[in-house]
């Protein structure tokens, strides 16, 4: 090759690099940041968005396909088999409670286990529950929730 043509992809090499290090810039991220997976404590703050917005597709994303619901500290209250059965079920239960809302009132991290103490309000039935809430995370997924229930 000559040095003529060299230097012409050379140039169109460095063009490019700083065009994606502009683009990354300019959208607050880094290329490797864009590409790493959520950790367990965005997966969790994913789900309560979605949960404070209503939204039951959103809200079942980062959970795994296969995601256990127990009573804390391993009472099995609900099996969901599928994506679809959890949106199923979370989408007819923001159906009935148009003011359901979620407090974040506390939060410990540690490894791939996230646990928030959660104030629910805006229940049609009235109740507002405070709840110790632990998600434990598998393969970048929310799998299996325990709810302890505060009086």
């Amino acid at each position: 090759m000559s040095g003529k043509r060299t230097r012409f992809w050379v140039t169109r090499f460095l063009a490019a690099v700083a065009l994606c290090g502009s683009w990354a810039f300019a959208f607050g991220q880094d290329a490797v940041s864009s590409v790493r997976p959520p950790s367990p404590e965005e997966l969790v703050q994913r789900q309560i968005d979605a949960w404070n917005r209503h939204n039951a597709d959103d809200f079942v994303a980062p959970y795994s396909d296969s995601t256990s619901l127990y009573l804390f500290p391993d009472k099995l209250i609900r099996q969901f088999t599928s994506k679809q059965e959890l949106r199923d079920y979370y989408g007819h239960f923001f159906e009935n409670n148009p003011n359901l809302h979620c407090e974040v009132a506390g939060q410990l991290v540690s490894g791939n286990t996230v646990i928030l103490l959660e104030k629910v309000t805006g229940r049609a039935d009235g109740r507002n529950i405070e709840s110790i809430v632990t998600y434990k995370i598998v393969n970048n997924q929310i799998a299996r929730v325990y709810f302890d229930y505060r009086k």
